[in-house]
């Protein structure tokens, strides 16, 4: 499937939320699977936060399409959030960055989650988000 193809099929989705920019930035050297390791716990927590019992019941899970880079002194992932209809999406997104914050293990954290909810282009939005391809669904 082209990309093309691919980025209008995550658009028309209703539960992935593509008009949201999400970057999970850790500041830090460390490797791709760390990263997602960090990820993995990030999804664990604020799924355990909204319903506990989200692996018996998938449709509660809050999932994460993350996309992961890598530019110097910063591995970080871009990521399309799928939340279910159920769920507030705006306290979501800022119990993420909360928890993504307190996973950083420096006295001074500087993990950072960074959020945008004014998209103005959803294609644009979303091909930026894949622009590497490197998808790791958590």
């Amino acid at each position: 499937m082209s990309k093309v193809k691919t980025n209008n099929e995550l658009i028309k989705d209703k539960d992935i939320k593509t008009n949201i920019q999400l970057i999970a930035n850790t500041y830090k050297n460390i490797s791709n699977n760390s990263l997602i390791k960090l990820l993995h716990r990030l999804s664990d927590r604020i799924n355990y936060k909204y319903f506990r019992y989200y692996k018996k019941y998938p449709e509660k899970k809050i999932g994460m399409y993350c996309y992961l880079e890598r530019v110097p002194n910063n591995a970080h992932s871009n990521i399309l959030i799928r939340v279910p209809p159920s769920y507030n999406l705006i306290n979501v997104v800022l119990d993420m960055k909360h928890i993504w914050k307190k996973l950083d293990d420096r006295k001074e954290p500087k993990f950072e989650l960074y959020h945008d909810f004014n998209v103005k282009d959803q294609f644009k939005c979303t091909d930026y988000a894949r622009k590497k391809d490197n998808l790791i669904p958590i």
